[in-house]
């Protein structure tokens, strides 16, 4: 008996899927008018879209440089506008000019808190961030027991790069030791810096005698400092210490910030 011969399913199922994209070939063919092969071809909607995104976004990188521009120009306007008398630094120190001796309290009680690491950390980028026209020098208060302060070079140089190298020197090498003696350290600077601009008070505490536990008057401070600054001097002061942050009542506080405003300088606490 002769075997039937197999269908091939997939040879049949080819064919027909021949014949029917044939039919739509020819359907299409036949619809189409003949008349029109000569226009341009259609365009594909996803690059007529793309083409329009990409002309939207020229537009708006247009527009928005245009207002990048015109915020430049304000802001160097107002830049332009600012007053121009002292260096007006990130941190909001505005020196009355360029002649300026830096008043270091270095009593025992700058070790809390590693107040004496804070103070040497920003003085050294202070110093680091003035100009060589800017002429500094730094005094410490006070030389433990040996006396009330000392001067690193007992004048005012330039902001050059040796001598801030020999600043960073002496800085590093402060020790908190012994009182608080504020006046004496004061008013050997305000008799030994004739040509001076400003002075930066950076203390924690309040004024004491020197080699003694007994505390310094704070307005009588006051009234010789004001008495003795004949050259008006601005006097600028830092308080370091949480002290000045929880307490505004507190002498040391009140010295400070008086002391500030009395001569139109700027004070912080910190």
């Amino acid at each position: 008996m002769k075997k039937r011969r197999e269908i091939n399913v997939f040879s049949i199922s080819f064919l027909d899927l021949l014949s029917g994209a044939l039919g739509a070939v020819i359907i299409l063919y036949v619809a189409l008018p003949k008349n029109k092969t000569s226009e341009s071809p259609l365009i594909d909607p996803v690059q007529e879209m793309i083409q329009k995104d990409l002309v939207l976004t020229q537009t708006e990188l247009t527009k928005a440089r245009d207002e990048i521009n015109s915020l430049k120009e304000k802001v160097i306007k107002q830049e332009s506008s600012k007053p121009s008398s002292g260096r007006n630094f990130d941190v909001g120190f505005r020196f009355k000019g360029k002649n300026i001796v830096f008043v270091i309290d270095t009593s025992y009680s700058m070790t809390e808190e590693d107040r004496m690491g804070q103070v040497k950390a920003g003085l050294k980028m202070l110093l680091t961030s003035l100009p060589s026209d800017y002429q500094v020098d730094v005094v410490q208060f006070p030389l433990g027991e040996r006396a009330p302060f000392r001067s690193m070079w007992g004048n005012t140089r330039k902001t050059l790069n040796a001598n801030k190298q020999d600043a960073f020197d002496f800085i590093y090498g402060l020790k908190p030791e012994g009182g608080t003696p504020t006046r004496e350290a004061l008013l050997f600077v305000l008799r030994n810096y004739s040509d001076l601009s400003d002075i930066v008070l950076l203390s924690d505490g309040a004024p004491s005698l020197h080699n003694s536990n007994k505390k310094d008057d704070i307005y009588d401070i006051l009234r010789v400092v004001r008495n003795k600054n004949t050259n008006k001097i601005q006097i600028n002061t830092i308080g370091v210490g949480s002290d000045f942050t929880r307490d505004k009542a507190n002498d040391q506080y009140v010295f400070l910030s008086l002391m500030a405003e009395e001569t139109g300088g700027f004070f912080v606490g910190f």
